[in-house]
């Protein structure tokens, strides 16, 4: 069972290892819009404040 259903508020949490410019993705605010099913524990969502949707694994993210 998955953390986060469609239609939730999150938010990207601080991670050291992202890649070079990840700290700009860190503290992202958005609405999951498709929780994916295969392979599980895997989530998209839409930011606030970019125009684009990002796959992100659940443990990347909190909910807020």
């Amino acid at each position: 069972m998955t953390k986060f259903q469609v239609g939730d508020r999150v938010k990207v949490l601080d991670k050291s290892i992202w890649p070079d410019g990840g700290d700009k993705i860190a503290r992202w605010e958005g609405k999951i819009i498709e929780v994916i099913r295969d392979p599980a524990g895997y989530v998209m969502m839409k930011g606030d404040s970019i125009w684009f949707n990002m796959l992100f694994h659940e443990n990347e993210l909190e909910k807020i």
